[in-house]
């Protein structure tokens, strides 16, 4: 793991420090569909990869490929890396260009 990506988890887990994010856990008869995992807090497009907020939600293993959304289109296509410190995780862009505050889904 790069020294900057070390700073931006470091960077993000103390500022995220006790807030929490109201987020949406779906409903208990809805159809079984893609996870919901996060949304994007961070983009970074020179080293090409995210930091995604998990917040309480399921944190999915290393290689898992994901995909961003903004507005219910898809913006990119992730790949989750092993460094993670809660609330987030981080994202390998594969494909697209996500942006700050997309949704993350399985």
């Amino acid at each position: 793991m790069s020294l900057l990506r070390i700073f931006y988890l470091a960077g993000f887990a103390i500022l995220a420090g006790c807030a929490s994010a109201k987020q949406s856990h779906g409903s208990a008869g809805a159809a079984p569909g893609p996870r919901r995992v996060g949304t994007v807090a961070v983009v970074n497009e020179e080293l090409r990869f995210v930091l995604v907020d998990v917040g309480s939600l399921y944190v999915p293993q290393a290689g898992t490929a994901l995909k961003s959304f903004s507005g219910g289109t898809e913006t990119g296509i992730l790949a989750v890396d092993p460094e993670k410190q809660r609330p987030f995780i981080v994202a390998d862009i594969v494909k697209g260009e996500p942006k700050v505050g997309d949704e993350v889904r399985e």
